[in-house]
């Protein structure tokens, strides 16, 4: 198969860090583009709480295209790949939002406030398409409708092989989608290992401090030692079911921390590239 489509998968498969750019609001073509040539390893475009507007969705996926870039790489995976942030909490189960932010394009879904065995599984159905009868990973059994034309025409792929490629990591090993679902109240700490340990089709979770930190009474304090502690413990539990965490790092806890505690995916802000060049530089050492 060569290179994968999707950076980020292989990075975590490899057991690489990401790093990982969030967020950049849909529609910002100038800053979207800019990001398209940086150092991060995936960007968030966000449309939790800019709104959901597919077609702006599509038009900001095309400037993080860089042919120049593809075509000195020899291979059609972007070097920064698109991750979209939808708005609808996992417990709400839209369905159509989820197949919508895919066709357009999207190689992985950001999903708010997941705090539910049901809705973890509700989300992992409506981003699978059916699988073939008989195969060994036929559950979840897909729900997602059939419509492959525009996010194959972008990934650069046939519609057939979208269909078998446009699957969910690490359910399908070969799969190239990723659900990231954040855990940002105290139900979703609290449900963590019930969701890892029964569903299996969430890729990584992130540790959503600032909503979290709402949750605990804490008003927005995302380096509080309360919030710090519960972030702490849903990395403990992806660490036991082998799922990849990440978590912002700010200036408290900086990227070289985060590294340093074991998350795998460091999320910074967008302007944020002293940090990420430091990290990096970290790394290479």
């Amino acid at each position: 198969m060569g290179r994968r489509l999707n950076k980020v998968v292989e990075l975590l498969a490899a057991g690489e860090p990401v790093f990982c750019g969030a967020v950049a609001q849909n529609g910002d073509y100038d800053q979207i583009a800019a990001l398209a040539k940086s150092d991060f390893d995936m960007l968030i475009l966000e449309m939790e709480h800019r709104g959901f507007d597919p077609m702006t969705l599509r038009h900001s996926l095309q400037y993080m295209l860089d042919r120049g870039q593809i075509a000195a790489s020899g291979s059609l995976q972007p070097e920064v790949t698109p991750f979209v942030r939808i708005p609808p909490y996992a417990r709400e189960r839209n369905q159509w939002v989820i197949k919508q932010t895919l066709d357009a394009g999207a190689y992985g879904l950001v999903l708010p406030h997941l705090d539910s065995v049901e809705g973890a599984a509700a989300a992992v159905r409506s981003a699978r398409y059916p699988q073939g009868r008989g195969v060994a990973d036929f559950e979840p059994a897909g729900e997602r409708g059939w419509w492959p034309w525009g996010a194959a025409e972008y990934w650069g792929i046939s519609p057939e092989d979208y269909y078998e490629r446009a699957d969910l990591w690490p359910l399908d090993p070969n799969g190239e989608l990723l659900l990231m679902g954040i855990i940002e109240n105290e139900r979703g700490v609290e449900n963590i290992r019930e969701i890892l340990e029964q569903v299996k089709g969430i890729g990584a979770i992130w540790v959503g401090s600032g909503d979290l930190s709402v949750s605990m009474g804490l008003r927005g304090d995302l380096e509080h030692p309360d919030v710090e502690a519960a972030g702490l413990q849903v990395l403990a539990a992806c660490k036991d079911f082998g799922v990849p965490c990440g978590a912002v790092a700010g200036q408290r806890y900086d990227a070289k921390y985060r590294l340093e505690q074991g998350f795998q995916i460091i999320v910074l802000a967008v302007q944020a590239l002293a940090d990420l060049r430091r990290a990096r530089e970290s790394l290479e050492r």
